[in-house]
């Protein structure tokens, strides 16, 4: 069982900040990507995925025909890394690999129609682990929750390049 972030009462005014406060926006993220990820196993827990691969298809789903090396910057790990885990994928029926029109050293990563009815229930495990995750937050709290992460990550992501 997940234990609970040792920063959720973390009651300093954010007008005060401290090289501990800066930080400790950075370990309330990651505890919440911990926690939710830990109640998205549990939701997901008869899918029998590791959360590597049910993260896979989740990208391979919202994003059909992209790369194995976007794929690998998408989920922070090797290109090799990824290739195994198509090649695992692959196996069950639930993607496949195609040739790139432009490049033929590059193979599109699509769902398989196997994967169909598994995503469809990785979906509905989604919707019960941010349906808890948001519990208790106003719809108004939740869409400016949204657009402020989606700038810090535009942020970051104009940073790197």
């Amino acid at each position: 069982m997940s234990s609970p972030s040792p920063l959720a009462g973390d009651s300093r005014p954010a007008s005060q900040p401290t090289a501990v406060a800066e930080y400790s926006l950075g370990f309330l993220l990651a505890d919440v990507l911990r926690l939710s990820r830990a109640e998205f196993r549990r939701q997901a827990s008869g899918l029998r995925l590791t959360p590597a691969l049910s993260r896979l298809l989740f990208y391979v789903d919202q994003k059909p025909g992209c790369s194995q090396a976007e794929l690998a910057t998408y989920l922070d790990v090797t290109s090799a890394t990824v290739g195994r885990m198509i090649d695992r994928l692959e196996a069950g029926g639930f993607v496949r690999r195609l040739p790139d029109s432009a490049d033929r050293r590059t193979f599109r990563i699509h769902l398989d129609t196997a994967a169909a009815p598994l995503v469809a229930r990785m979906h509905e495990a989604l919707v019960r682990t941010t349906d808890k995750l948001l519990l208790g937050i106003p719809a108004g709290e939740q869409a400016a929750l949204r657009r402020t992460l989606q700038r810090m990550c535009a942020n970051l992501t104009a940073a790197v390049a």
